[in-house]
Order: structure tokens, then sequence, then C-alpha cells
């Protein structure tokens, strides 16, 4: 019998994570603070200008000479050499991110690094995690120990996971969601989170299966907003998406 697609054990993890994070918002203890911004028209215009810088630098970076130079400026292990080219990417993004935030005199809170909200975000973020090792049916692979692969493939998606979270679903989507509201804050910000993956996409030539793919990448990105949105913190969806990518190592 051949495996699922991908598309539908995605749906499937999709479901169980939506239903985790609904069912742990109900409880008493799930409470998080909301940050805001004094100006939110500026911070909201600072914000979309570094998404379209953020997706420009995606596609320059995938589609030019000078940008696939950079592809090896960091030889990651083995193990995760075929990621080398989002970490560096993510690892990019997320300098500009910072600039910005520090330009502006702004705390890490500001990128969804709330010290108030990390105990839900880890909690929620942990939740999450478990599930998708039980839906993608990994959790004795992990009670069983782990290669020194699966531990250096593992730690390079935890940093493309935080670098990545903190840059769109911290700094871009709370400025956006402040400024626009919260349904056009995420999907702006799931536009442009879409649009700075796709070149790497289309660089490693999946074009067969090309709308499959955009359609998961927009869908993780909005799923990953609305749980931004949930608890507040960049945890939650950093511990979820990294989990997320580790299940690309197995086959």
């Amino acid at each position: 019998m051949e495996p699922f697609p991908a598309w539908i054990v995605m749906i499937t993890e999709w479901l169980g994570v939506i239903a985790v994070a609904w069912l742990l918002s109900a409880t008493p203890r799930f409470r998080k603070r909301t940050v805001g911004f004094r100006y939110a028209r500026r911070d909201g215009i600072v914000a979309l200008t570094v998404g379209i810088v953020l997706a420009l630098i995606g596609w320059t970076f995938a589609s030019s000479s000078p940008g696939r130079s950079l592809w090896e400026l960091i030889r990651l292990p083995e193990a995760a050499r075929t990621l080398n080219p989002l970490f560096i990417l993510s690892l990019i993004s997320l300098l500009i991110a910072l600039a910005a935030l520090f330009l502006r005199g702004q705390p890490l809170k500001g990128a969804g690094w709330d010290p108030i909200n990390l105990r839900l975000g880890l909690q929620t973020g942990l939740a999450l995690a478990l599930l998708t090792l039980f839906l993608r049916n990994r959790v004795m692979d992990v009670l069983n120990g782990l290669s020194r692969e699966e531990i250096i493939y593992l730690l390079v998606v935890l940093g493309i996971a935080l670098a990545e979270e903190t840059v769109f679903r911290g700094y871009v989507q709370m400025r956006l969601c402040w400024w626009l509201g919260e349904k056009q804050g995420i999907l702006a910000t799931a536009a442009f989170n879409t649009l700075w993956r796709l070149p790497l996409l289309l660089a490693v030539g999946a074009y067969t299966s090309f709308w499959i793919s955009l359609g998961m990448m927009l869908g993780q990105a909005i799923l990953s907003g609305w749980l931004m949105q949930k608890t507040g913190s960049v945890l939650t969806t950093v511990l979820y998406r990294a989990t997320s990518l580790w299940m690309n190592f197995y086959p």
C-alpha cells in the first residue's frame, strides 16, 4: 500500500493542531498578554516595508548569481546539507528584522518574545510538538533514541524555525495585526512568508507539485499566524514548526 500523499498528511496534522489549540485556549489558565504599539500606522508601514524587502531578498537570494553564491556561506553537516539555502536565508532575514526592531528602540517582546507569554507559548508549543510526533507515527523513534544525523537535522530546523517565526509571526505579523486588524494581518504576513519561501521551492525544481507545495506553504503560514495570535508567543510556532520540519528527515 502506498503512503498517503504529503498534502493529506499535512492537512491531518493541521486539523489536529487546530483542535488541540482550541481545547487549550478553553482552559482557565490560558491567559495571554496582548502587546500593542503606540504608533500603529507607523509601525505597520515599517513592518509592511520589511515584508516587501524580505520577499525581494528571497527572490534575489534564490534566482541571482550573487544570491546563490551565499548558499554555501555556512556549510551545514551532511545530514542537513539540503537545508543550507533556507538556513542562510533565515539568518539574513532575522538580522534585518532585528535591525529594524532595535533601530526603533523596541524590546524583544515586540518580536513575539514577551516574557509573560513564554510559559504559555512553551506549554502550547510542546503539546503541539508531541501531537505532531504522534500523528506522524514517530513517537517510538524518539523514545528509542536519536541518531547523530537526526539530532543535527533537528537542531538545524530549530534554528530555521526560530529565525523565520521571529521575523514573520513576531516582527511583521504583530505590527500588521495591530494596524490592519487580526485577519488581515495574518493573511498579509502569510503572503509575505510564502513569497519569501517560494523562490527556493522553484530553485530546486519542484515544478510538478508546484501548486500543492504552494498551498501547503500558505496554509502552514496561516496556521502559524493563528497560533501566534492565540498564545501571543513566537515560542509556540517555533516548537511546532521545528517539529513539523523535522519530520521531513524521515521517509
